[in-house]
């Protein structure tokens, strides 16, 4: 796996965090310590970060007195992710973290979505009626936005190595009018044309089965063994590592699609969503 690559980039995160909490200092002792402001250490420790420098990373590992192999090995990291910069960083003012590059490096993808359609499955009509609800003052971001996620949409499912996916929507995202019934009927008939590819599968979780839960989740798969939660919240959504935290949402996504409507059962149940908004002012 190349040193420049999300999953190490992460990797070097994770254990630059790792040596702090060790290390018993918090985010103000180190910043005080290294002369930062406190804002530098939490983009860092969030993955927000375009380039780090080497120097830094090597004051890091002296700070959390780190042994000279993994300090070695971090610097090289950070040495080669100065040199790769893939699609997503030219939106990073609205991208906000670094689930963009983990997604990216994802072989398997398992989400759960409420209340809207999971933003890779969003059809273009639909992602400019979200954008233009007037949550978004300024046109320049919504354009960056919209842009952004139509970007992410074309490097995730369309490149030759897709990951596997497995989405799981509850019905109140196919049941929100966004933008009205013609843009949600062009999305529900956007979700039966994905539903046959054969890396992506959707299942609907009616809310008559009453298992619908209070947030989205993502769980990524990175490689042979190491997996990354992130749920959407905001202003930057929390992403999770530990072993107990991502077996608990394992849990509930087996759970949850235990009390979905089974595959075969996708495209029927969106047929009648659509011809629930039949007759409807367009």
């Amino acid at each position: 796996m190349a040193q420049g690559s999300p999953v190490r980039r992460h990797y070097l995160v994770s254990q630059l965090k790792r040596l702090r909490a060790e290390a018993k200092l918090s985010q103000e002792q180190v910043a005080d310590e290294m002369g930062w402001d406190v804002s530098k250490l939490y983009r860092i420790e969030n993955g927000r970060f375009i380039r780090l420098s080497t120097e830094a990373v090597a004051a890091l590992c002296r700070l959390y007195k780190a042994n000279d192999a993994l300090r070695e090995e971090l610097v090289g990291i950070a040495k080669a992710a100065r040199k790769h910069r893939p699609w997503w960083f030219q939106y990073e003012e609205v991208a906000g973290n670094a689930f963009y590059g983990l997604e990216n490096e994802a072989t398997k993808i398992q989400e759960y979505a409420v209340g809207l359609i999971p933003g890779l499955l969003q059809h273009p009509d639909y992602i400019h009626a979200l954008m233009g609800r007037g949550l978004l003052g300024d046109p320049e971001e919504r354009k960056q936005r919209i842009d952004a996620r139509i970007q992410r949409q074309a490097n995730i499912l369309d490149r030759d190595n897709s990951p596997q996916m497995w989405s799981i929507i509850d019905e109140s995202a196919l049941r929100c009018l966004i933008g009205g019934p013609k843009v949600m009927r062009t999305q529900l008939e956007h979700l039966i044309e994905l539903a046959d590819r054969p890396n992506l599968d959707i299942q609907v979780l009616p809310l008559s089965n009453g298992m619908t839960q209070p947030y989205n989740f993502t769980l990524l798969s990175l490689g042979e063994t190491e997996r990354v939660g992130y749920i959407d919240v905001p202003p930057n959504g929390h992403f999770f590592e530990g072993a107990d935290e991502v077996a608990n949402h394992t849990r509930s996504f087996e759970y949850i699609q235990a009390a979905a409507l089974p595959l075969g059962e996708t495209t029927a149940f969106l047929r009648r969503v659509i011809t629930d908004l039949e007759g409807t002012d367009a």
